[in-house]
């Protein structure tokens, strides 16, 4: 949580957790790519954050910043240990803003959602997927992500919902990229579904 009021102080700053785990006592222990303008400052102000124990930068070059961090108040690791659920990685902040994808039973969810409110921590939950049934050998998370995408914006509606190009804009991927993931997804599914190798 320490990055957040940084963050905000630089909208246009991206940080990226790349490791988080809890260290001794009641600290945890992280790795964090910084990236964008003003890095000097940004650096400074991680560097004299209260919040943090120990700052530690491993890596400070043109591409960006590599800081190893320790925090005494690993509120984030406290409401996901408390709650069960595992940290996936990595993950970015940006204006203040993390953006996390989780994998959990609902109940641990559930939960979580209790933990975040017990410590005053503002968050939306954007959506829930059910994955149970999905075949992970037949499509890759990514192409499973942007077919659900593709549905959800109405692309295969009759008359399309969205356009190749506002679906690409919504990825934060190049037009040619997604039309050739969603190729080999469909390609997949049709094969799947006719039950042709």
């Amino acid at each position: 949580m320490w990055v957040r009021p940084i963050s905000r102080r630089y909208p246009d700053v991206c940080f990226r957790v790349l490791a988080a785990f809890p260290g001794t006592a009641d600290g945890g222990i992280g790795l964090v790519e910084i990236s964008g303008p003003d890095l000097p400052a940004v650096r400074d102000a991680v560097e004299s954050s209260d919040v943090l124990r120990t700052v530690d930068v491993l890596h400070d070059g043109d591409g960006g910043t590599l800081v190893r961090f320790e925090t005494s108040a690993p509120l984030l690791l406290r409401a996901l240990r408390s709650a069960r659920v595992p940290l996936e990685l990595p993950f970015e902040v940006r204006d203040g803003v993390a953006n996390w994808t989780l994998t959990a039973a609902r109940d641990d969810l559930s939960r979580l959602g209790d933990e975040l409110d017990a410590r005053g921590v503002d968050y939306r939950l954007e959506r829930v997927r059910d994955d149970a049934g999905r075949d992970p050998a037949l499509l890759t998370e990514r192409q499973h992500e942007l077919l659900e995408l593709a549905v959800e914006r109405g692309y295969y509606d009759h008359p399309r919902g969205a356009t190749l190009t506002e679906l690409a804009a919504e990825a934060g991927v190049a037009k040619s990229t997604l039309s050739g993931l969603l190729q080999r997804a469909e390609g997949r599914v049709v094969k799947r579904h006719l039950r042709v190798p």
